[in-house]
C-alpha cells in the first residue's frame, strides 16, 4: 500500500484573513514544498474555526487514526501554531509518528524531522513539554492542597459519577459506569483498536458526560487509562 503524505491546515474563525495564513494559503505553500521534495499521494486535512487548544478537532482526530494505521509517510504543516497550541499535544503526536517512522515537516519552523537537526529540534521541544508537565504538577498540587484545608471537593466530576445531594461526595452514575465496562471489554476482550470503540459507542448511542453521542479518540483513550 502506498503511504501518504498528509497536509494538516487549521485556522480559527478569527484568523482566516489575518497574517496570510488562510486555509488555502496554508495549503498552497504546502503543496509547494511536498512538490519541491517529491511527495506524492498527497491528502489535505484541515479543521475550520477550531482552536487548536486541544485536540478534539475533526481533522486532527482523522489524522491521529491514520498514524494509528500506518497510512502515513509524511505529515506537513505550515507552522506548529497550525499543528497545535498546546505543546505537550504537539509533542505526544510528534514522538507517536517518530515511532511510526513518519516524517513531520513544519514551514515556518523550518522542522524535518527525519533529519539529525529536526531530530534535535524535537528533543528540545520534549525537554520543554517536561518543564511545562512538571510546572503543572506543581501548580496542581498547590491549589489541592488549597483547597482540602477549605474543606472543598476537589476537582471535576470523572465519567461514570454523579455529585451526591450535598455536594461534598461522588455516587456512581449506572449508565456511565455501563459505557466504561463497555470500553475497557472492547479493548481488552474483542482488542478493539481506539477508533473501532469510538464507532462502537456512537452506534449503541452512548451518551458522553454532556448527554450527547459524541465520542473522540482521545478521550476514549483517557478514560480507558484511567479506568482499567
Amino acid at each position: 500500500m502506498n503511504k501518504s503524505t498528509v497536509i494538516y491546515t487549521r485556522v480559527s474563525t478569527g484568523g482566516q484573513v489575518l497574517n496570510g495564513v488562510s486555509l488555502e494559503n496554508q495549503v498552497e505553500r504546502c503543496k509547494n514544498y511536498a512538490s519541491i521534495h517529491q511527495f506524492t499521494n498527497v491528502i489535505v486535512l484541515s479543521d475550520e474555526g477550531i482552536s487548536g487548544k486541544n485536540s478534539n478537532r475533526p481533522g486532527f482526530q482523522k489524522l491521529l487514526d491514520m498514524i494509528s494505521k500506518n497510512e502515513i509517510e509524511n505529515v506537513i504543516v505550515y507552522s506548529l501554531s497550525r499543528f497545535a497550541r498546546n505543546i505537550i499535544d504537539t509533542v505526544n503526536t510528534i514522538q507517536l509518528m517518530n515511532k511510526k517512522e513518519i516524517s513531520f515537516h513544519s514551514i515556518t519552523e523550518s522542522i524535518d524531522t527525519s533529519t539529525a537537526v529536526g531530530r534535535y529540534f524535537l528533543f528540545t521541544l520534549s525537554a520543554l513539554a517536561q518543564l511545562e508537565r512538571e510546572q503543572i504538577s506543581e501548580r496542581t498540587i498547590s491549589v489541592l492542597q488549597h483547597k482540602k484545608k477549605q474543606g472543598l471537593r476537589i476537582g471535576q466530576i470523572p465519567f461514570g459519577y454523579n455529585l451526591s445531594s450535598d455536594g461534598k461526595t461522588l455516587l456512581k452514575n449506572k449508565s456511565e459506569q455501563k459505557t466504561l465496562k463497555m470500553i475497557i471489554e472492547l479493548k481488552e476482550k474483542d482488542n478493539k483498536s481506539y477508533s473501532e470503540i469510538v464507532k462502537e459507542l456512537i452506534e449503541r448511542k452512548r451518551v458522553n458526560k454532556s448527554g450527547k453521542v459524541s465520542w473522540y479518540k482521545s478521550r476514549i483513550i483517557k478514560l480507558y487509562q484511567n479506568n482499567s
